[in-house]
């Protein structure tokens, strides 16, 4: 490496904030990969009775996902907030964007990129007040490592364009969790991350908080 190089802070440097970043996600999604079905079934379950204890206000709109591979599986809180009046949306990769489109339980389903499973393109889009991500690394400072194609990073930009800042909650294994994550400028950081082990704030939750919740 050049010297000249060798002497830039990894924050200050793009190429080497992107290959970092791209360890800490091959280092998270192994551990999350070596948690056996059982484990990955009962902290989904803590992490949506978490988000489900929240005091969220009336009438949200919340942006879920239905899991691929071994992600954190949200699908008994998205009929739960169903069941309590909010819509949910879910994400559907439309080209290099995301399209929220409206969900209820039995809805039928397309199977589109990466196996990914959303509605049809006659569903109607919302935009969503609560969009919860999956993610591949998160640290305590609202850092999150998705994997790698910028899908929810260009959603959430083009909802701010249009006037719209939704809460952002990653919803991740314990394991996934790292020391820090060296953030580039497009990244979008999270208000709050949602483990088996309880929530991680960031310093934005108390801001976004009264916007989402009652108390």
């Amino acid at each position: 490496m050049p010297p000249s190089e060798a002497a830039i802070p990894i924050e200050d440097h793009p190429r080497r904030r992107c290959d970092a970043k791209a360890a800490l996600r091959v280092e998270a999604l192994g551990r999350r990969a070596g948690l056996d079905e059982p484990a990955r079934s009962d902290a989904s379950r803590a992490i949506v009775a978490a988000l489900l204890a929240l005091p969220w206000r009336s009438g949200l709109t919340f942006a879920a996902y239905l899991p691929i591979r071994d992600e954190v599986d949200l699908t008994a809180a998205i009929a739960a907030l169903d069941s309590r009046g909010h819509a949910v949306v879910l994400p559907a990769v439309i080209g290099p964007g995301l399209a929220f489109r409206r969900y209820r339980p039995g809805d039928a389903l397309v199977v589109g990129a990466f196996g990914t499973r959303f509605p049809a393109a006659d569903a109607a889009e919302l935009p969503p007040d609560v969009v919860l991500l999956p993610l591949a690394a998160f640290d305590r400072a609202g850092g999150r490592i998705g994997y790698g194609g910028g899908f929810y990073d260009r959603a959430v930009a083009r909802l701010r364009a249009d006037g719209v800042r939704p809460c952002l909650i990653g919803a991740a294994f314990s394991v996934q969790e790292v020391n820090s994550i060296p953030l580039e400028p497009h990244d979008v950081p999270l208000d709050l991350v949602a483990t088996e082990r309880g929530l991680v704030r960031s310093a934005s939750w108390d801001t976004i908080r009264p916007c989402v919740c009652c108390s």
